[in-house]
């Protein structure tokens, strides 16, 4: 486990920061309108999650209880003084995928926001640099720090976004330009990357919407502007996720269709050899007859009057082939 918290005094013109490194050293700053909080906990535990209920008694033990909790989908559940929200970041960490989304848990107040994860994120490293770097940040309140949280995970997934629309001009490289088996592979992974993706960031979007347009007393409207502003953001995720499962839709529809033609062709040069062969055959089987009297059986140049008669009708079939354009 590990905490990280801040506490900002608005006394001097600047003001004052207080960085904190426990949950104890949280206590003495707590019941005081005029400070603002922010307790971030990375990997809580039990006893850590008992300590908080403890520092914040009005927190719902459900919601305490989720902090504990890996898999929690995206929600915003209000309670008297405060909301508790839940948003999935992506997962930066090493030897993680990047769509084992991380979530992050926040329980927002007028004064204060903790907010929990179970693996280190980007998003969290970021904001708190930022408020260490502009202590105002946090001066201006904890639902302004929520939402450059929120901003920060969104934010992250664009390059994401960008990496799926290379992949995207890969897979119609692969398909029109020079053929390749191995375009099947990409299409199902890529789908399935777009898949996970978009179950995530469709909620997200609902939690946006309704952090820009339903009062809490948590969140001042001079906020609300802001969540709009990231509202946009996640439509524009999602809108790109959509297109994104058209054109994997169109391009698989495009490999089996190429894949059905190729076999198409296939079946079309076999079935031209065939149709030659077949008179060959015939031919073959007629003159291999045994018959001790048979037209020719005796001629010297029997045999490649044969060859040059069966040579002529294979050469007439394929002539008339190239004429009809089926070979």
């Amino acid at each position: 486990m590990n905490v990280r918290a801040y506490a900002f005094y608005p006394a001097e013109p600047r003001g004052t920061l207080h960085v904190l490194t426990s949950l104890g050293d949280v206590k003495p700053h707590l019941g005081r309108d005029y400070v603002r909080l922010w307790i971030d906990i990375e990997r809580p535990d039990e006893p850590e999650t008992l300590e908080l209920s403890r520092l914040f008694p009005r927190f719902h033990p459900l919601a305490v209880e989720d902090l504990l909790h890996a898999e929690i989908r995206p929600k915003v559940e209000p309670y008297d003084d405060h909301i508790f929200v839940v948003f999935r970041g992506l997962n930066f960490n090493p030897d993680s995928h990047i769509l084992d989304t991380i979530g992050l848990k926040i329980f927002l107040g007028g004064t204060f926001i903790v907010s929990s994860h179970r693996e280190p994120l980007r998003s969290v490293r970021s904001v708190a640099a930022r408020v260490e770097q502009e202590p105002e940040l946090l001066g201006r309140g904890p639902d302004r720090v929520c939402h450059a949280l929120i901003d920060q995970i969104v934010d992250n997934y664009f390059p994401l976004l960008d990496a799926m629309d290379d992949a995207m001009e890969e897979i119609e490289a692969s398909l029109f330009k020079e053929f390749r088996k191995e375009a099947l592979e990409k299409i199902f992974s890529l789908k399935k990357d777009v898949t996970a993706l978009r179950r995530v960031a469709a909620p997200q979007r609902e939690i946006l919407n309704v952090l820009s347009n339903r009062p809490y007393d948590a969140v001042q409207p001079a906020t609300q502007l802001y969540f709009r502003d990231v509202y946009d953001h996640i439509l524009r995720v999602t809108d790109s996720l959509e297109s994104y499962r058209d054109l994997l839709a169109a391009a698989l529809d495009s490999y089996i269709s190429q894949v059905s033609n190729r076999m198409n062709e296939v079946m079309k040069t076999l079935s031209i050899v065939a149709t030659i062969i077949l008179p060959l055959s015939l031919v073959t089987g007629v003159f291999g007859m045994n018959f001790e009297v048979m037209p020719g059986l005796k001629n010297p140049m029997g045999f490649w009057e044969l060859m040059a008669a069966m040579a002529a009708i294979a050469g007439g079939l394929f002539l008339f082939f190239k004429w009809r354009k089926w070979v």
